[in-house]
């Protein structure tokens, strides 16, 4: 949601990352809980370093800079 708005995420939810990730390098998105709109961080690694990108995002979420994505269930 955007405001009063319904947007898809399927459709975009590569965009950025894809080409980076064609060429080899592992990238890990994640959300950075800003108003009015929501922003994320990209964190590329070098090849076969996916565990470096990783462990970047969980000390990014111990320090509150972002916060996983809640899941809604109905």
């Amino acid at each position: 949601m955007l405001g009063d708005r319904e947007l898809t995420l399927r459709a975009n939810i590569g965009l950025y990352a894809q080409p980076i990730s064609f060429v080899g390098l592992p990238i890990l998105t994640v959300p950075v809980p800003l108003s009015p709109m929501p922003i994320g961080i990209q964190i590329i690694t070098a090849p076969w370093c996916e565990d470096v990108a990783f462990a970047l995002a969980c000390a990014l979420e111990r320090e509150g800079i972002f916060h996983p994505p809640q899941v809604q269930r109905n």
